[in-house]
Order: C-alpha cells, then sequence, then structure tokens
C-alpha cells in the first residue's frame, strides 16, 4: 500500500476527515484516482460526489458558483459532500476569491479535494485551509522547452556579470509579459532542476506572487534579475 493511500485510509478510518484537503504533484502521479478511492473509503454514494473541472484552460467564476449551489445544503444520503476540484491551480482571481469564502463558511458534513500540480499558484488564504497530501514526483526529469533556450542561457549568463547585464536580461523578460507568469514558472524549473539552485528558484517563485498581486512588473523583474545576478538590493 502506497503512503498516501495509507494516509488517506488513516484519515477515514479514524474519522478525523478536515474540510478541505490539497493533492499536490505532477501529471500521472493518481492524484485523481487517489481522490476516488478516498470518496470511497468515506462511504459517499454518487449523489454526494460533485466534480469540479476546467471547461477551458481555466477554472473561471460560473464554475464555482455551480459548486456554491451544490454543496450549499451538505450530503443528502452520505456521511459527506465531496467535491473534487480538479486543475485547481487555475484557478482564475475572481474564481478564488469566491472559492475561499465556500472554504471559510462551508456547510456541514462537505469536503473539498483539490487536485494541483503546483501549489504556489494558489492564492496562500487557499492554502491555509488545506491539509495537503504531496504526491511524489515521477522518475522522469525534467525537460527544457527548446522554445525557452535563449531564455535558459540568458538567466545562466547573468551570474557574476554586474547590474547592466541583470538589468537587460529583465528588459529582455519584460517584452514578454502577456506570459510572464509561465515564462517565470519555467524558468523556476530550470534554476530548481538543471541548475540545482533552490534559492533561485524560491528568487523567481516569489516575484511571480509580487507580479499576481499587482506589483509594478519592471520593478519587480529588475530586482528580481539583480538579486539573480548576485547584486546586493
Amino acid at each position: 500500500m502506497s503512503r498516501v493511500k495509507k494516509i488517506l485510509n488513516g484519515i477515514a478510518k479514524c474519522d478525523r476527515v478536515v474540510g478541505a484537503y490539497l493533492f499536490v504533484g505532477p501529471p500521472g502521479v493518481g492524484k485523481k484516482q487517489a481522490a476516488q478511492d478516498f470518496v470511497a473509503s468515506l462511504k459517499c454514494q454518487k449523489q454526494d460526489v460533485f466534480n469540479v473541472a476546467p471547461t477551458g484552460k481555466s477554472l473561471k467564476i460560473d464554475e464555482i458558483r455551480e459548486l456554491q449551489k451544490w454543496v450549499r445544503f451538505g450530503p443528502s444520503i452520505s456521511p459527506y459532500l465531496v467535491v473534487i476540484v480538479e486543475q485547481a491551480d487555475t484557478l482564475t482571481d475572481q474564481a478564488a476569491a469566491a472559492f475561499l469564502k465556500t472554504l471559510e463558511e462551508p456547510a456541514a458534513g462537505v469536503v473539498f479535494v483539490l487536485l494541483a500540480e503546483r501549489e504556489d499558484k494558489l492564492p496562500a488564504t487557499i492554502l491555509s485551509r488545506c491539509q495537503k497530501i504531496v504526491f511524489a514526483e515521477l522518475a522522469i526529469p525534467w525537460q527544457a522547452d527548446p522554445g525557452l533556450d535563449t531564455f535558459y542561457s540568458g538567466l545562466r549568463d547573468i551570474k557574476g556579470k554586474g547590474v547592466e547585464a541583470a538589468l537587460s536580461f529583465a528588459i529582455r523578460l519584460g517584452t514578454e509579459k502577456d506570459r510572464i507568469e509561465d515564462l517565470l514558472y519555467e524558468l523556476a524549473s530550470f534554476v530548481r532542476y538543471d541548475l540545482l539552485d533552490a534559492k533561485a528558484a524560491r528568487i523567481i517563485l516569489d516575484t511571480v506572487r509580487y507580479i499576481k498581486r499587482r506589483a509594478n512588473l519592471k520593478l519587480a523583474l529588475d530586482v528580481m534579475c539583480l538579486k539573480l545576478g548576485g547584486e546586493n538590493v
């Protein structure tokens, strides 16, 4: 029996069920199957299981409103009503705000299971209300995107090259503002898995959070690149 299955079976057996869980891990590690097994261990009938998944690239406010209608009265014939939220890390800002309200004031017997690849894409306010279950990463190594080779090399080359090189790279990143968050997530993976630099990865992920909070993009990128280049800021 896997470590995760033991944990989830223990939760059900000891009746220590909390209101929200985050199943986090890369694709293909069995998060959805584990959620379905958890539902079965909680003895939920299918009338009391609700699945939410994005209809496009993100979970939108309309999908959360539908979820809210479903859960407001709690379970019907089962001990729990379980809501499985697939790709929870694609929640739009508006959808995340609405979902947070549901997490803060849940009906009795409602359990949310959020499935996500990246917890850093979820608001801290939602993370703080979830018990996290981590699924082991696949043995397959991280794969670089050939289309981003110039960004990988640019990031690698600014280390120790001074202020001008760091700010020049920040300007290059700034031209990609339409996809800047996805690009920074990719660069964070690059420095973590290819350069084995956890500190640099954290600097980049912190920058994503600042940008999500509507920080000035140019300033955020300038500060990030100066730090990555080894400059004191």
